[in-house]
């Protein structure tokens, strides 16, 4: 206890130096030592009372750099030409940031950029969208572990057909490896809770990265409309040990998003099981459902 209470006066004092030191060394210097002592930590243990301590500290961390490079119009940092995410000039401008300021303030740059240019992940080549998101886990890699701030950002990557009809349709254009991929009810537990909700459909783009959810009548459920059931964006695609501690243990943590009324193990956990119960009673109606959209269960549906 007497360690941990010493790390975290340690990560409070980093805080406070953000207003004292020049801003520079502060970017350089305390925010990454204070990154690289909550990841070891953090990457530990997950569903502690200390974790609960850093998580907070970080995410001020992060915000107050996300301040920096606002206030600064990023001039210090970058060039001042816009550069379209994932095109290899921008790949190399971001390494520039990692190498010279840190990984968490390289990633609080993809943060703005994606704030003031998203609609370049839906109307981009699929090389600059594949570079982009390959960056942004190798980033997430890095810095060693997912933060409250970093979780919900989530939510801005993902990029899914608006409707499950046009899913199909996409799906019928392109080869078969690139394709939506249907999961399986056992893949899908998360999110088919509540009222109809084991007729929820979820899908997971070609590279894992993506996850679309549609209800019965084919609509997309996102954090406007059913932030429980939702699909979310994947930072750790490369084994199911990096998506664990990427992907399903802050989920496990934060819930979907901010305005989730079901955040926290227990509450997430308890839904699910209600779900599955809730799926057991119509388990027939399920699979004629599926089965008669798709002629399977899973897979590459068409």
């Amino acid at each position: 206890m007497f360690k941990r209470l010493i790390l975290l006066i340690i990560i409070i004092s980093v805080v406070v130096n953000l207003s004292v030191y020049n801003k520079k060394q502060v970017l350089s210097t305390n925010i990454a030592k204070a990154s690289d002592k909550a990841s070891k930590i953090m990457a530990s243990n997950p569903f502690n009372d200390i974790r609960t301590i850093l998580t907070n500290t970080d995410t001020e961390l992060v915000k107050s750099t996300k301040q920096l490079f606002k206030s600064d119009n990023r001039n210090n940092f970058l060039s001042t030409t816009h550069l379209i995410l994932g095109s290899t000039e921008y790949v190399k401008e971001i390494h520039n940031i990692a190498k010279e300021y840190g990984n968490q303030n390289a990633f609080s740059a993809i943060m703005i950029d994606v704030d003031k240019n998203g609609n370049e992940l839906v109307n981009n080549n699929p090389e600059n969208i594949s570079r982009f998101k390959n960056l942004v886990s190798l980033l997430i890699y890095k810095i060693g572990y997912v933060d409250m701030q970093t979780h919900y950002f989530k939510n801005k990557l993902n990029r899914v057909p608006n409707t499950l009809k046009e899913l199909i349709d996409i799906n019928k254009t392109v080869s078969v490896n690139k394709r939506w991929i249907l999961l399986s009810v056992a893949g899908s537990g998360y999110h088919m809770q509540g009222v109809g909700g084991e007729y929820n459909l979820k899908f997971e783009s070609y590279d894992y990265h993506d996850e679309a959810v549609y209800n019965k009548k084919g609509i997309l459920l996102t954090q406007n409309n059913d932030p429980i059931n939702m699909g979310s964006y994947n930072y750790g695609v490369s084994n199911r040990n990096d998506h664990i501690r990427f992907d399903q243990w802050p989920y496990l943590f934060w819930g979907n998003a901010a305005n989730s009324p079901q955040k926290g193990m227990y509450a997430i956990d308890k839904g699910e099981k209600l779900g599955l119960i809730n799926y057991k009673k119509h388990a027939a109606s399920v699979y004629l459902y599926r089965q008669n959209l798709f002629g399977m269960q899973k897979g590459r549906v068409i």
